[in-house]
């Protein structure tokens, strides 16, 4: 029986382990934190029926206290005078669920599949022999395996310390990942905004984001920054907060926690001997918004399906790059599309970005359609518009071409793994980077 190693419980490495435990394979996840402390005190946003596909529960069936439906949404430019508006119908409105209930239903459902888990193990580092991973030691202990599947995060202590033979990249660059800190208040008046989902972009002339969603009882805070920051930034933040909006309370409910997310295009080249990295190692998110649970829970399946084809074979570069690949085509190349558009709008000034919100060169469909919105009566549009000001005008649109472009290259990868062509691939998406300022 083939032996596979999880490192981390991330969505999309657990989502894996069940599939990969159900199919035969030995599989055992290795978590460094306890079970109940896994998973931010937060919600997210994700597909819930891609969730009730893995666990095999019917979405009616999910506790009600788990979840609810995200209100209206509304972009505000940095200087506060331009806001766009985002509204949902019964077809699309958004469902978020709490992250710990979420992560349950995920270990629950690998255990019922006959996963090994062991929590409270931190993992040091790859075991690698003749240029392969043939398993991990955690807690000085060894762990043979003959897959090795990296979950453990954007700081992975299994990526970092892959041989740099392998090709697959480590660098993390100012703006690949979000620093934010997030907490539920209580509410202290019967308030109900039309939008009630504020974000905030450049909030108070930082480069990042802030967001206040007013739901039924309580206040959603989220303070994000491209750079670190501490308590005397959200004190600054909160009292910004609660002037605009006086039902915030003192108490807090829920977080008062920071998190660290990455924001840009996914690792082009995200297997190697014996190796597949998933979710935050391989950067699966969308770089304008930071969700990836959807992209972790989808390469989850990608990953098992793949392995499972070539089970009793050696897990080589070979074989495992049709995950690598099916990845990109059928997400990564989505996911990729407004990292440009990310990049361009935290290097221009917040008076730039006020510009642009204000003559209407970025729109609902940039920031809601993942930078989608690149047809020739849209960029036209925004020529017209823009000119008043093509400073800030180019920057952006260079990110939406660049955006653009990175896609239409993630869609066409390598057929077959070819280190040097998909060395070549890669520098050609790299040369697509909007460097941050």
């Amino acid at each position: 029986m083939q032996k596979i190693i999880v490192a981390g419980a991330g969505h999309g490495g657990l989502t894996a382990a069940a599939k990969l435990a159900a199919a035969g394979f030995e599989v055992t996840v290795i978590e460094k934190s306890k079970r109940e402390l896994l998973g931010h005190d937060w919600e997210d946003r994700f597909d819930f029926s891609l969730l009730s596909e893995i666990i095999s529960t019917k979405v009616e069936d999910f506790s009600p206290e788990s979840w609810r439906y995200r209100g209206d949404c509304a972009f505000l430019s940095p200087a506060k005078r331009k806001k766009i508006d985002i509204f949902y119908d019964e077809s699309n409105r958004q469902k978020v669920m709490w992250r710990r209930p979420l992560i349950n239903m995920l270990l629950d459902n690998a255990i019922k599949s006959g996963v090994n888990l062991i929590f409270d193990k931190e993992i040091d580092g790859p075991v690698v022999e003749n240029g392969k991973v043939k398993g991990v030691t955690a807690g000085g202990e060894v762990y043979a395996a003959d897959l090795v599947i990296d979950s453990a995060g954007a700081f992975s202590s299994v990526k970092m310390n892959l041989p740099d033979s392998f090709g697959i990249e480590k660098e993390i660059t100012r703006g690949d990942l979000f620093y934010g800190w997030r907490a539920y208040f209580n509410k202290t008046d019967d308030v109900s905004p039309k939008t009630p989902f504020e974000v905030y972009l450049y909030h108070e002339g930082e480069q990042g984001l802030s967001w206040c969603c007013t739901n039924e009882s309580s206040v959603d805070i989220l303070i994000g920054r491209i750079d670190k920051f501490g308590q005397e930034k959200i004190d600054e933040q909160m009292a910004i907060f609660r002037q605009d909006h006086p039902w915030i309370g003192d108490e807090i409910l829920n977080g008062g926690q920071y998190g660290i997310i990455p924001v840009r295009k996914p690792l082009t080249l995200m297997a190697a001997d014996g190796y597949a990295a998933i979710g935050d190692s391989a950067f699966m998110t969308m770089p304008m918004n930071g969700m990836g649970i959807d992209l972790s829970l989808k390469a989850g399946l990608i990953l098992a399906d793949e392995v499972i084809k070539n089970a009793g074979k050696e897990f080589t570069a070979d074989v495992l790059w049709s995950y690598n690949r099916r990845y990109h085509i059928e997400c990564g190349a989505f996911a990729s599309k407004n990292d440009g558009l990310k990049n361009a709008i935290l290097s221009i000034p917040s008076v730039g970005v006020d510009f642009l919100f204000e003559n209407d060169v970025i729109q609902a469909s940039d920031l809601a359609g993942a930078g989608g919105n690149m047809n020739f009566g849209a960029l036209l549009g925004k020529f017209a518009r823009g000119m008043k000001n093509p400073k800030y005008f180019f920057a952006i649109i260079n990110g939406l071409i660049k955006g653009s472009g990175a896609s239409k290259l993630y869609a066409n990868p390598p057929e077959k793994y070819d280190f040097n062509k998909i060395k070549a691939w890669s520098d050609k998406i790299e040369s697509k980077r909007v460097k941050i300022i």
